[in-house]
């Protein structure tokens, strides 16, 4: 893997945050083809992205939300996978639940994943020694917490629709998948469940999730790779995080319709 100056890298993310901001509030949205929403913040940020990662490495691909996989750029080479604003929705609505995602793909593991939340200056990352830094501080996984009435499983927002959930403690779906895949860091979070995803909404949060030691796989454990996406389409399973401890604990409460 060549490498790549993390600075530069965590300074881009904050300035795909300040574009962020300066439209939060005031945007308006078009539907894709796929019928979700994309604004304008989404398009001017991944541009700007791309046009900056090609300046600091050239010989990297680059596959992003609004714009593909970049022209001549396979899947065989190392390539960036960038989510431009995710949680458009939230970001629509005025709601705090967004923020910027990048990750680095090399074979079958991201290997480096960064999340980036502007409202609370947030800046999570993984070091080349794999360690998990939260605003350039050592940021380690709280211990698991009980599976009891308090703890939290996040889920997609629209998991009514596509599981049964036994789960006896709370549910919550705060509108982004980065800000759920930061939570599982969280004592009170139980698990976190994706749903059949894309790539850039999976990719950082794989590579946090690793370093952090919080198991990732389908809900019967299986492990999942990069492999297991095509470029443009979603996962075929749902992705599921937690506690190794907790996992099959936590799976065996959600069923798919």
């Amino acid at each position: 893997m060549e490498k790549f100056d993390l600075d530069q890298i965590l300074e881009l993310a904050r300035t795909a945050g300040k574009v962020a901001l300066e439209y939060f509030g005031n945007v308006g949205a078009e539907r894709k083809r796929d019928r979700t929403f994309v604004t304008e913040a989404d398009i001017k940020i991944e541009e700007l992205v791309r046009r900056r990662l090609k300046e600091l490495t050239p010989d990297f691909g680059i596959l992003g939300e609004e714009g593909g996989m970049e022209a001549g750029a396979t899947s065989d080479a190392p390539y960036w996978v960038v989510d431009p604003l995710d949680g458009t929705n939230a970001f629509m609505c005025g709601l705090p639940c967004w923020g910027f995602a990048l990750g680095l793909v090399d074979g079958e593991q991201p290997e480096f994943g960064l999340v980036y939340l502007p409202l609370t200056d947030e800046l999570y990352y993984t070091g080349v020694e794999g360690r998990v830094y939260r605003n350039g501080k050592p940021c380690a996984p709280e211990a698991a917490a009980p599976l009891d009435n308090e703890a939290v499983l996040y889920v997609p927002s629209d998991a009514h629709r596509r599981y049964a959930i036994t789960f006896p403690g709370k549910i919550r779906s705060l509108g982004s998948a980065a800000y759920h895949g930061i939570l599982t860091a969280r004592a009170s979070t139980a698990g976190v469940l994706q749903g059949r995803i894309r790539l850039w909404d999976a990719a950082a949060v794989l590579a946090i999730n690793k370093a952090w030691g919080i198991q990732a796989g389908t809900l019967d454990g299986n492990p999942v790779r990069i492999s297991h996406w095509q470029v443009d389409k979603a996962l075929k399973e749902p992705l599921f995080f937690c506690h190794p401890e907790n996992f099959a604990a936590v799976a065996s409460t959600i069923r798919m319709l």
